[in-house]
């Protein structure tokens, strides 16, 4: 027959614990990631009598806590993609605020210095206009290199980050590993009851990971959870965990890799595998956004450098000599990988700046032939080199080992390296190396109205060089010029037709280009000379100042401008992009927390209600104990 005081106090206590677990509710309704908590009741085994069976009161099942599993699955991702899109946005923002800065920027300095090349070109003569001309390239080159300096600064900012975020992942894993043991430890002593709090613990730890670095959990049967990252790397296992570390870049030791290491003292680099989080914000705003910039502003002053030097090495300073190397050369970077076992190496050199493609190409031994991969776009080349393509000449000479590779950079850091090469004002190749006169005993019209020469092939002249005309020049009736004096060609000219203009050109003549207009008679004869003083011409600073509105870069369909003002856009498109994709996934995060909380949070209305209905129980409970006394003490007394 069941005990009346038994089945009391079975209720007081359970009654006990509901309030003591309402009160743990009520204590813990602003702590962050805990989980509202319900006990359960369930009731003991009735107790069979004479009259059928009798209740033997009230014990708890277990507490749980209200929480999801899917739920909180959504929140880790939707922060991951959140923080993720966050990030990069702040960090795109702040390179487009440096490439779209409008005074004293790029842009600026670019108008500053062709207006002082126009400024020589108006007074080829004068000295103050080449030294400010000196003075604005010089200023275009601190430019460029001060905006190479900051990006540089913004991947140190990467790498600051990077080290204190694999600090903090290091230290959450650690601290995931022990709380799953107490967690094996709890449940093993209680009968496998879940220990909410040491849960709730865990599950605001995956979160916090989640901030850093996309995670996906797995649990074990026996409430432990396992964590990987990557593309499934164990960063927790039960209660074994791995360290993340970071190393130099395979190619550029600044560019810092991340790694995981293994227990067998191994390193594995996941830095390509690495999704959501800061960390892969970071990593994706370097390798695509910030190297990209820096590429493309590398491609445009290597461009500017190459195309600049060119034109101004066709023409001659005021002594009259031939122009040189206005900027420095700047060459193009093979780098190796550290790892690299074998003795080749590997060179690169720009053969047609024009066609270089603001992108890196990876050269890899395969153990019989190099492959060639354009690193934007995935095609490739196989072969035993040298490889010609995009304008560039790629080499390798001595012996590789199979998995041996190099990184091929023709403009990446290109901007960190671009220096004015001359100090001299006369030394601006402002004159052209050709003159183009007719004698005034020409009877007829005919007449040079310019001469522009390709290359310097056969210049400077050792001797004039004419041009007769003659209506027989290239058989009966057949009328030209014969070209005499260091070459010999004879250029069929036909005045009938070609008043008004004709082209040709001299190719063993620095390849000029001439256009001749005019009526020739029998016996006139035009003159070509050699240009004994640039000073008072102003030809070749004239094509040097046309070269900014030209297309000389990205298969020669860009200029100078044009292609720093594409950078820009290029870059706040990917800032505009993120910071959408940011508002998007935020709103995302917000509604996922939203849904969890609506189940795992607290709400002191529906506790304070419980907690009255668990007092009153408890009360009446503790009534019945009551009525069970005196009963008792009834009994008793009817014997004395």
């Amino acid at each position: 027959m069941p005990n009346v005081l038994n089945v009391a106090t079975s209720g007081l206590l359970s009654m006990q614990k509901a309030l003591a677990t309402t009160g743990h509710n009520i204590a813990n309704v602003s702590t962050e990631g805990y989980s509202r908590q319900t006990l359960n009741f369930e009731s003991r085994e009735a107790g069979a009598g004479s009259g059928g069976f009798v209740g033997n009161g009230v014990r708890t099942a277990s507490i749980e806590r209200s929480y999801d599993a899917f739920l909180g699955k959504e929140v880790r991702d939707n922060t991951s993609a959140a923080m993720h899109f966050e990030v990069f946005s702040q960090m795109a923002s702040k390179l487009d605020n440096l490439l779209a800065e409008e005074e004293g920027g790029i842009s600026t300095q670019f108008e500053r210095f062709f207006s002082s090349l126009q400024d020589v070109a108006n007074n080829p003569s004068a000295t103050p206009e080449r030294q400010v001309l000196l003075g604005e390239a010089g200023a275009l080159a601190t430019q460029f290199r001060q905006l190479d300096i900051a990006m540089a600064a913004m991947n140190e900012q990467v790498n600051v980050r990077l080290e204190t975020m694999v600090k903090e992942i290091n230290s959450l894993a650690k601290n995931l590993a022990l709380i799953n043991d107490k967690i094996d430890g709890a449940r093993a002593s209680s009968a496998d009851q879940p220990p909410n709090d040491l849960l709730d613990r865990r599950d605001l730890m995956l979160q916090q990971l989640s901030e850093f670095i996309g995670v996906v959990v797995t649990e074990q049967s026996n409430g432990q959870v396992n964590v990987l990252v990557g593309t499934g790397q164990p960063l927790v296992v039960g209660t074994r965990y791995e360290q993340l570390s970071l190393g130099p870049g395979r190619y550029d030791p600044v560019n810092y890799e991340v790694e995981i290491e293994q227990a067998a003292g191994n390193s594995v680099p996941i830095t390509e595998s690495i999704s959501g989080g800061v960390m892969q914000g970071l990593l994706r705003f370097r390798d695509e956004t910030l190297n990209g910039s820096r590429q493309e502003l590398g491609l445009l002053a290597a461009g500017m450098t190459e195309t600049f030097n060119a034109q101004h090495k066709l023409g001659f300073d005021i002594k009259g000599t031939a122009g040189g190397e206005f900027f420095k050369p700047i060459n193009p970077l093979a780098a190796a990988d550290y790892q690299n076992t074998g003795a080749s190496v590997a060179s690169v050199t720009i053969s047609d700046i024009g066609q270089v493609q603001p992108t890196d190409y990876k050269l890899y031994y395969n153990g019989t032939q190099w492959q060639l991969t354009n690193q934007k776009s995935g095609e490739f080349v196989t072969g035993q080199g040298p490889f010609n393509l995009e304008g560039l000449t790629i080499d390798i000479a001595g012996a590789a080992n199979i998995g041996d590779s190099f990184l091929i950079r023709p403009a990446y850091r290109a901007a960190s390296f671009i220096e004015v090469g001359i100090t001299d004002p006369g030394k601006i190749a402002a004159g052209s190396p050709l003159v183009a006169s007719a004698p005034i005993t020409n009877r007829g019209d005919a007449k040079i109205n310019s001469i522009e020469n390709a290359d310097m092939v056969g210049i400077p002249l050792a001797d004039d060089v004419t041009m007769t005309y003659s209506e027989n020049a290239l058989g009966a009736g057949q009328p030209g010029f014969i070209v005499t004096g260091g070459i010999t060609q004879t250029i069929p000219y036909n005045p009938a037709n070609e008043s008004a203009g004709k082209t040709i050109t001299l190719p063993s003549l620095g390849n000029s280009t001439l256009q001749i207009s005019g009526i020739p008679l029998e016996g006139d004869v035009l003159t070509l000379s050699g240009n004994g003083s640039g000073g008072g011409d102003n030809r070749n600073a004239l094509r040097l100042a046309d070269i900014q509105s030209e297309g000389v870069l990205l298969d020669e369909t860009t200029s100078y401008q044009d292609m720093f003002a594409a950078t820009v856009s290029s870059v706040g498109i990917q800032t505009r992009q993120a910071e959408s994709s940011t508002e998007t996934q935020l709103a995302l995060q917000r509604q996922a927390e939203q849904s969890l909380n609506a189940l795992s949070g607290v709400n002191l209305d529906e506790e304070a209600a419980n907690l009255l209905r668990f007092q009153q129980a408890y009360q009446a409970t503790a009534q019945v104990i009551s009525s069970a006394n005196d009963m008792f003490n009834t009994l008793l007394s009817a014997f004395r």
